[in-house]
């Protein structure tokens, strides 16, 4: 059964997109459920844009924002780098338990050996520039 759906005139469906000349070539027909057009159609009209615009300008961003994502070797290196440096803070919390041992030496014979201030801080400036590191580095991917 046909639609009996009144059209909206040309003043009141929105503007199209941008239009190129010669103008676009190729055409797709996506299929939606009653309530994915209605979304679709309240977001056009929230935008003041045709449906078909709106959905051309939406698949459009979303393409390159996934071929962007996908395609930057840059992020697939940083990556790489933040889960290293994940590793080399594991590493690092591994000398603060060192260090616990040392202290708990400490304790026991009440001797601290002469190191045990130096590496102390030594470890604590590292694990500062670390975290920093892996921050800056969670930053630039998001």
């Amino acid at each position: 059964m046909p639609d009996a759906t009144p059209r909206p005139d040309a003043d009141d469906r929105g503007r199209d997109r941008r239009h190129q000349r010669p103008g676009r070539e190729h055409r797709l027909t996506p299929r939606f459920s009653a309530d994915e057009l209605a979304a679709i159609e309240l977001a056009a009209a929230q935008a003041g844009m045709t449906t078909t615009g709106f959905c051309a300008e939406a698949a459009v961003a979303a393409a390159r924002r996934v071929e962007a994502a996908a395609l930057d070797p840059l992020r697939e290196i940083l990556a790489d780098f933040q889960t290293e440096l994940f590793a080399v803070r594991v590493a690092v919390g591994r000398i603060g338990t060192n260090l616990n041992q040392a202290v708990a030496a400490f304790n026991a014979t009440g001797q601290a050996p002469e190191w045990l201030v130096t590496a102390a801080l030594l470890c604590e400036r590292r694990m500062e520039r670390i975290d920093a590191v892996i921050a800056l580095v969670d930053r630039r991917l998001r």
